[in-house]
């Protein structure tokens, strides 16, 4: 019981640590300054479509999101264990009593809540963009906020999930160019796998490309994240209802995923030599 208690101790004093790095960098402070800025935009880009407002509003905010929060998430993440390298100190605290993935999980709990309350934030300022346009230029369908903020949610779990990536690189990297590149790499394939794996089981696929790259396309998708599950604009755009047990589906295999990409993290950071 009292290691079980000095575990949750250390994971909250790491998750402290994570969060006052991010504000030291006045991440948080940032975040505030985009969202006015997005307040302030968002009506302008707006009124290029007189007969949509509301659909090019949400889909222009929602991809600022993920465009700051993607920067956001890269910034913090490759920072969680390099800086702690440059310094030297994960070397006091490796030769301390402390669990490896204690510390792995509490920078990374840190880093999910600065990542949440950087989402919160930006959504908060864009709700309030659409909020106003939706009583300045009234829609015959009523705007699909539930729709809304469930696409912020998702946009989150993209962002932790990425997170969580660039740190499992950040455990064998050497240098902090790898887990960007390799990191920006899977985020850009991830929107796109789905749709490589539909080509590749069509007739015109198997067609026009080999065994061994259909193998290829099967085996790559399996392994990146489809994030295209994730990505609710258009439902958002044109109203279309959500599903309850699809919704519930991607959840799960969100949190799949983000188990399987620390646990592969941790055991990684494990074997790491420091000495």
């Amino acid at each position: 019981m009292h290691s079980i208690l000095v575990r949750k101790q250390q994971l909250v004093a790491f998750m402290a640590v994570a969060i006052k790095g991010a504000v030291r960098d006045r991440v948080l402070g940032a975040m505030v300054v985009v969202g006015l800025i997005l307040l302030l935009t968002t009506p302008v880009v707006a009124l290029f479509s007189m007969r949509h407002v509301l659909a090019l509003a949400s889909s222009y905010s929602l991809s600022i999101i993920s465009l700051m929060g993607l920067l956001l998430t890269l910034f913090i993440a490759m920072g969680l264990l390099a800086r702690d390298l440059e310094q030297r100190q994960v070397y006091t605290i490796c030769s301390l009593p402390i669990s490896r993935a204690t510390y792995l999980l509490g920078k990374f709990l840190g880093f999910a809540i600065v990542i949440f309350l950087a989402v919160a934030i930006l959504g908060c300022f864009s709700a309030g963009a659409l909020f106003v346009l939706e009583r300045i230029h009234p829609a015959e369908r009523a705007f699909a906020w539930g729709g809304f903020f469930i696409g912020l949610w998702f946009q989150y779990w993209v962002l932790l999930i990425v997170g969580a990536i660039t740190i499992l690189f950040s455990t064998v990297a050497t240098s902090n160019f790898l887990p960007l590149a390799l990191s920006v790499g899977i985020y850009l394939g991830s929107y796109s796998s789905e749709a490589v794996h539909y080509f590749v089981r069509t007739a015109a696929g198997q067609k026009e490309l080999g065994a061994a790259v259909r193998l290829f396309g099967n085996v790559v998708y399996w392994i990146l994240p489809n994030f295209s599950a994730f990505d609710l604009k258009a439902q958002i755009i044109y109203g279309v209802a959500l599903n309850g047990r699809e919704l519930l589906l991607t959840q799960l295999y969100a949190v799949g995923y983000l188990g399987v990409v620390l646990v592969l993290a941790t055991l990684a950071f494990a074997r790491r030599e420091f000495f």
